[in-house]
């Protein structure tokens, strides 16, 4: 039995979680492998998320990726442009998209994401952060 991808609104947002996930992490090895040796650069690949979904989540999460893109390039896309299909995926897309900037805020001062959100310190430009007090 097939899956509709594009029916399975929890599935995209899953695929779309860890594309976000993903292309963090890809960031971060970019910058800690920079400077490193072949070996090392090649020890951190190996540390990426793995997809656990099907081929299809992830192409049907680019398209959507690419109509938000469109969107916030300013381009509009009118309700009657889009499929119902295509409209809940862009639902599941702002919600992905809010987990990952909760579970990665971005700092204050330099914008750059964080490792967690219970972290003391951002690791890009050093600035402190406040804890919240119980």
């Amino acid at each position: 039995m097939a899956i509709d991808v594009w029916k399975d609104t929890e599935g995209v947002r899953m695929a779309l979680e860890e594309i976000f996930e993903r292309d963090f992490a890809r960031a971060n090895i970019d910058r800690a492998g920079a400077q490193a040796n072949e070996a090392t650069r090649a020890r951190l690949e190996r540390t990426l998320p793995a997809e656990l979904l099907a081929y299809g989540y992830y192409r049907f999460a680019e398209h959507l990726l690419h109509l938000d893109a469109m969107q916030r390039a300013g381009i509009r896309i009118g309700a009657n442009q889009l499929t119902a299909f295509e409209a809940a995926g862009l639902v599941a897309l702002h919600r992905a998209r809010k987990t990952f900037e909760g579970n990665h805020p971005a700092c204050s001062a330099c914008g750059q994401r964080q490792h967690n959100r219970f972290g003391r310190e951002c690791p890009g430009c050093g600035a402190k952060f406040r804890q919240k007090r119980a």
